[in-house]
């Protein structure tokens, strides 16, 4: 067994341990915020079912890819429900899994609803052993000390929203279940920190000066133990309610560019993130592009006593 190899075991657990911390790690959140916060379920007066693809980075070889479907709908007034599957997958990692969650709504004003959600999950984390090259062919390392895992979690979401605000906290990884792929004794242990998100949006109507223009500035923000503090800040300009061109800045991350279309049924959306880190030298930028398919929720309750937010379907965070 090769000195060599068990630093790469143990260098790819971490990289597994910071790279799997959000639930899907995407540029379109304001679009599907169901996997932002599991809150966001029964939140509309649809039910959207959205698809949604990234390729992180392209010009690096094994670069991460994610791939996710979510759907959340209302069970009654006052009760939603919701679900999603996903693929993230880096080089020899992988994780597979999926997440329910179930929502409550309470009226706390005429024109205002607060949310609240819980949420479990089931990952298995995989390492394909046939990409890992080692100094030894047929390495014992590779062979009897590394293992797949199903890691079972829990989260938790809170939303208050009105007819063109909202505000938003959740939490994932709550359980910290160890996520250590590697069966080599070592007092150092690699759990999957507490990742926490706070988040909101504000729909402005430009009114006489531009009546078919709206803007949505939105920010979200990061903490996960152990980890540097990140943040996004967005804004977006809706025409007709219809089509939508938007920016983002990540935090010494990158700068994204976003463009979407929408009818009463079908939203599409793209968007592209230029890097800003010590990897823009090797890389093209990442792609990302999401599908939403809307059916209608009768029981769903946007915001008690207004229409006006109703109006804005996809554009809403």
């Amino acid at each position: 067994m090769k000195k060599y190899t068990v630093i790469l075991l143990v260098l790819l657990g971490i990289q597994i341990d910071s790279y799997t911390q959000q639930i899907v790690m995407n540029s379109q959140y304001m679009i599907n915020s169901f996997v932002l916060n599991p809150a966001a379920a029964g939140t509309k007066t649809y039910a959207p079912l959205v698809i949604g693809a990234r390729r992180q980075w392209m010009g690096i070889k094994e670069a991460p890819v994610s791939q996710h479907l979510s759907y959340h709908t209302s069970l009654s007034k006052n009760i939603g429900v919701g679900g999603m599957v996903f693929n993230d997958v880096a080089g020899p990692m992988r994780r597979s899994g999926l997440l329910g969650a179930v929502s409550t709504q309470i009226e706390t004003t005429k024109y205002t609803r607060i949310s609240f959600a819980l949420a479990g999950s089931l990952n298995q984390f995989m390492i394909d052993r046939e990409q890992l090259i080692t100094e030894e062919s047929g390495d014992n390392t590779v062979l009897n000390y590394t293992s797949n895992r199903l890691i079972p979690d829990l989260g938790f979401g809170v939303k208050w929203y009105g007819d063109r605000y909202q505000v938003g906290l959740s939490g994932f990884n709550l359980v910290q279940s160890n996520v250590d792929l590697t069966n080599i004794v070592t007092a150092v242990t690699n759990n999957l920190e507490r990742t926490f998100y706070l988040n909101g949006s504000y729909i402005i109507p430009l009114g006489k000066y531009s009546p078919l223009i709206t803007l949505e500035p939105s920010a979200v923000m990061r903490y996960m133990i152990n980890a540097p503090f990140q943040f996004d800040l967005n804004l977006r300009a809706i025409y007709n309610k219809r089509l939508w061109f938007g920016a983002s800045y990540r935090f010494r991350e990158s700068i994204v560019a976003m463009i979407g279309f929408s009818t009463a049924k079908l939203g599409i959306s793209y968007s592209y993130d230029y890097s800003l880190s010590a990897l823009t030298e090797y890389n093209s930028g990442s792609h990302e592009i999401m599908i939403t398919l809307r059916s209608k929720n009768k029981r769903g309750n946007s915001v008690a006593g207004s229409k006006r937010f109703n109006s804005y379907d996809c554009p809403t965070f």
